[in-house]
C-alpha cells in the first residue's frame, strides 16, 4: 500500500469511509472496522487477468476468527464475481482462497481456524495454476491446502470489481458487503502462479520481504528429502503370494478373502515390486451385496491417529470404485474413485471429502501411490491426502469412531474395486509428507527387529528393562519401547517384546529361554530385597 514494483501497473483504489492508516508489516497498512470501510478497486484491463496463472498475496492481522464474524463471509480481497479472492468463511471455519475459471470451475482451499490468531500479522498467499489444475493456499510460507480438479485446467475468469476489506456490489456505487475487521497490508497480484520458494521469500521467517523493486529472481525450492518412517506399520500386506500380515500386529491381522467363485481366480499378479492383489474381474457399478465379488477384510480397528497407504493400478473408471472401507458404516472411513476420475477419501459420512482428480496424471490408469493420514483432536479429525508422495489437501471435520473391521477393494454396503493393489500399509501415527514420499518411492523398508528396544540386535531382558522403565511414557512414534508405533509405551509393547523374545538380527541365540512375565519380574525383585533384609537381621 506504498508503491508498486518496477514493471507493475498502479491501479488507484478508492478509500471509502476512512479506514485508519496504521503501521503494516512493511510501511503502511489499513485498519478496517468491519462496518462500512473498504478500498474499492474498479474494473480495469490490467486487473482483468484472464490468464492460466494468478497469485494473490497479502499480510493480514485478524481482529476476528472465522467463527466470530457477523455474516457468513468476510472479504479480505474480495470481488464480484469471485474470480480470485481471499476471505474468511464462517461456515467452514477457515480463511480461504477461491479462483474461478472461464468455464465456471472453482475450488476453495483453506487455512483452518486452529492455525489462525488475532494477535499478529500473517502472510497469506493464494495461487491458481491452470496448467496443473489446482488452487493452493499458503500460510506463513508453507503450503496448507491444495485442491486439484480437471475443471481447473483453464484460465481464470475475466472481469471483476474488487475490494480490499469487503465484497463490492456489481453495480455503482458498488455498495460493500461481507466487511472485514482487522488490518491488511502489502497486497499484491501476479498474473502467474508463484510457488513455495516465493512464498518462503515473501514470508522470510516472519520478518518478511516487501513486494518491491528489489525482489530478486527466486530459485525453486529444494525438493523434499524422503525420510524413512520412524514408525512401523501395524498392518502391512506385500501380497507376494499370500494375505499374511507382515506388520507389527502379527498374524491376528492377516487378511481374509471374501471369495466368490469364478472371479479373480488368479489372485496375484506381477507388479513393479513383486506381486500384487488383482481384483480386476470384479463386477462394475454394483454393490458388494447385490452382485458379489472379491474383497479383503481385516479384523483391525483404526487408531485415533494413523496412516493408510497403498499402491493402486486402476483397471477401469466407474461409479464407484472402492479402494478401502470400514465396518463402522458404508460411507465412513472410506477411499474411492469416481467415474469422472476423482479420488476421494473421508472418515465421516457427513464431512467434506478430500479429492484429487486422477486425470491430472500423465497416465491415470497407471499405478499410483495413495495415502490418507489423520489425527484426532477431541471431537475433531484433521485429515490429509497425498498422491505419489505429494501433499494434495487437508480437511477438518468431526471425529467418527471406526468399526472393528477394515476392508480393501469393497465391503458390505459398498461398491467393489476393480484394481491391482500392492504395498498396503496401516500405521498408528500420521506420517509426515517426507515419510509418505519415502513410501511412494517404495524405497527399501528397513524392517526393525520388533521388541529390540535398545537396538543391540537381540530381543532379550535388556529390552524388557527399557520397556519397564519407560512404561506409560509418550515417545516419538516407533522409537524406544514403542513397538506398536502409536507414540505411547504401553502394555501392548510388552506383548511385542514377549512374542519376539530371543530373536536377533542374526541367529536366535535365546530362542529357548524362558520369557518372564511382568508380575514374575516384580516378585523376583521383591524376593531379592526380602533376602537382603533377612540377611541383615541375622547379622544383628
Amino acid at each position: 500500500m506504498d508503491n508498486g514494483p518496477a514493471g507493475s501497473v498502479a491501479d488507484h483504489g478508492e478509500v471509502r469511509n476512512s479506514p485508519t492508516w496504521i503501521a503494516g508489516q512493511f510501511g503502511a497498512g489499513l485498519q478496517f472496522n468491519g462496518v462500512d470501510q473498504d478500498v474499492l478497486i474498479p474494473a480495469s484491463t490490467d486487473m482483468d487477468l484472464n490468464s492460466s496463472g494468478v497469485t494473490l498475496s497479502a499480510w493480514v492481522k485478524l481482529d476476528q476468527l472465522p467463527a466470530d464474524i457477523a455474516g457468513g463471509f468476510s472479504g479480505i480481497y474480495d470481488s464480484s464475481p469471485d474470480n480470485y479472492v481471499v476471505y474468511l468463511d464462517k461456515g467452514n471455519n477457515e480463511l480461504r482462497f477461491k479462483a474461478t475459471t472461464s468455464g465456471g470451475s472453482a475450488e476453495r482451499p483453506g487455512i483452518p481456524a486452529k492455525d489462525l490468531d488475532t494477535t499478529g500479522w500473517h502472510h497469506v498467499m493464494g495461487v491458481f495454476d491452470g496448467i496443473k489444475g489446482s488452487n493452493e493456499i499458503y500460510f506463513n510460507g508453507q503450503l496448507i491446502d491444495r485442491h486439484s480438479a480437471i475443471g481447473l485446467v483453464d484460465v481464470v475468469r475475466a472481469g471483476q470489481i474488487a475490494s480490499i476489506g469487503s465484497q463490492p456490489g456489481v453495480d455503482p456505487p458498488n455498495e460493500p458487503s461481507s466487511l472485514f475487521q482487522g488490518g491488511i497490508s502489502d497486497v499484491a497480484v501476479w498474473n502467474r502462479a508463484l510457488g513455495k520458494a516465493e512464498a518462503e521469500y515473501l514470508y522470510n521467517s516472519g520478518t518478511g520481504n516487501a513486494v518491491g523493486t528489489a525482489n530478486p529472481n527466486i530459485a525453486p525450492a529444494s525438493p523434499l528429502t524422503p525420510v524413512q518412517p520412524a514408525a512401523q506399520p501395524v498392518v502391512y500386506f506385500d501380497f507376494n503370494g499370500s494375505l499374511s500380515n507382515q506388520g507389527t500386529g502379527g498374524s491376528g491381522y492377516d487378511a481374509t478373502l471374501n471369495d466368490v467363485a469364478g472371479r479373480n481366480d488368479t489372485l496375484y499378479t506381477t507388479t513393479t515390486f513383486g506381486q500384487g492383489l488383482s481384483l480386476i474381474e470384479n463386477p462394475l457399478s454394483t454393490s458388494s451385496d447385490t452382485d458379489p465379488g472379491d474383497y479383503l477384510s481385516v479384523d483391525y480397528m483404526l487408531a485415533e491417529s494413523g496412516t493408510i497407504a497403498m499402491r493402486v493400478a486402476i483397471d477401469k473408471l466407474y461409479n464407484f470404485q472402492t479402494l478401502w472401507a470400514n465396518s463402522s458404516q458404508a460411507n465412513d472411513w472410506e477411499g474411492w474413485i469416481y467415474e469422472d476420475g476423482r479420488f476421494a477419501a473421508r472418515a465421516d459420512r457427513g464431512a467434506a471429502r478430500l479429492e484429487y482428480n486422477v486425470f491430472l496424471f500423465d497416465d491415470s490408469l497407471a499405478e499410483h501411490h495413495y495415502a490418507y493420514t489423520w489425527e484426532r483432536d477431541g471431537d475433531t479429525l484433521v485429515a490429509s491426502i497425498y498422491i505419489d508422495g505429494e501433499f494434495q489437501g487437508q480437511s477438518i471435520g468431526p471425529w467418527r469412531d471406526p468399526g472393528e473391521t477394515f476392508y480393501l477393494g469393497g465391503g458390505p454396503g459398498n461398491h467393489l474395486g476393480s484394481s491391482i493393489f500392492d504395498e498396503v500399509r496401516i500405521y498408528e501415527s500420521a506420517l509426515s509428507e517426507a515419510e509418505i514420499l519415502y513410501l511412494s518411492m517404495n524405497a527399501p523398508e528397513t524392517t526393525a527387529l520388533v521388541g529390540d528396544y535398545n537396538g543391540d540386535g537381540t530381543v532379550n531382558l535388556a529390552d524388557y528393562t527399557v520397556w519397564r522403565n519407560t512404561l506409560g511414557s509418550n515417545v516419538a512414534a516407533g522409537s524406544g519401547a514403542d513397538g506398536s508405533g502409536n507414540g505411547v509405551v504401553g502394555a501392548e509393547d510388552y506383548t511385542f517384546w514377549k512374542t519376539n523374545f530371543g530373536n536377533s538380527s542374526g541367529a536366535s541365540a535365546l530362542s529357548n529361554a524362558v520369557v518372564p512375565e511382568p508380575a514374575s519380574y516384580v516378585l523376583l525383585l521383591v524376593t531379592s530385597v526380602g533376602m537382603l533384609v533377612c540377611s541383615s537381621r541375622k547379622r544383628g
